[in-house]
């Protein structure tokens, strides 16, 4: 576990009054979970454990929350929280500090309908396929002039421009149908 995980982890154990190892045991794998994933997409720890952090609080948090929770300053906290947004993995909801207050509270939450979600999770999908795509086309054109090496490369060449056109046809029915339909409708298909 890096140090800012292990940080965040003792602030919250400070703050409970259940048994440290216990709460250890319970949040540390969403935690992990989140910085792993940020780390695989090439995101920095700071996103995944703010991400862990909301997955694990059952109200939307805000800003001054999130920085005292995760030891991070506010200006990280709002640039992360504004890319997960973006991302469409995290919503922001503002609502007024108090009658009397003008000001503006704004709190940050995880999306968790997965309706909502499947866009953003698609449309990372479909960039790969397209790029993967793109390059393939290149690598094609490339080889039109050095047949011999077009002849040894057509047969991967096709199996993986099939592989991707296939899962290119795959992400747009699920784009088309609702996640519980494309579940009833595979299910319905395995006997």
């Amino acid at each position: 576990m890096n140090r800012i995980s292990a940080k965040y982890l003792n602030f919250v154990i400070d703050q409970s009054n259940v048994n440290d190892e216990e709460l250890l045991a319970l949040k540390r794998p969403i935690i992990d979970a989140c910085v792993k994933s940020a780390k695989k997409n090439g995101w920095s720890d700071a996103m995944g454990i703010l991400r862990g952090t909301l997955f694990l609080e059952s109200e939307p948090m805000s800003l001054d929350l999130l920085a005292e929770k995760t030891g991070y300053s506010k200006t990280t906290v709002r640039s992360n929280m504004n890319f997960l947004e973006n991302l469409g993995m995290a919503i922001r909801v503002v609502g007024r500090l108090g009658n009397e207050h003008r000001y503006k509270l704004h709190r940050y939450a995880l999306v968790t309908d997965p309706e909502e979600m499947k866009p953003a999770i698609l449309s990372a999908a479909k960039e790969e396929i397209h790029s993967i795509s793109e390059a393939l086309n290149q690598v094609e054109k490339n080889l039109r002039d050095h047949s011999e090496e077009a002849e040894k490369m057509s047969a991967i060449m096709a199996k993986t421009k099939q592989f991707y056109d296939d899962m290119d046809k795959i992400l747009e029915l699920m784009r088309k149908y609702t996640m519980k339909e494309l579940i009833e409708l595979l299910e319905s298909k395995k006997d």
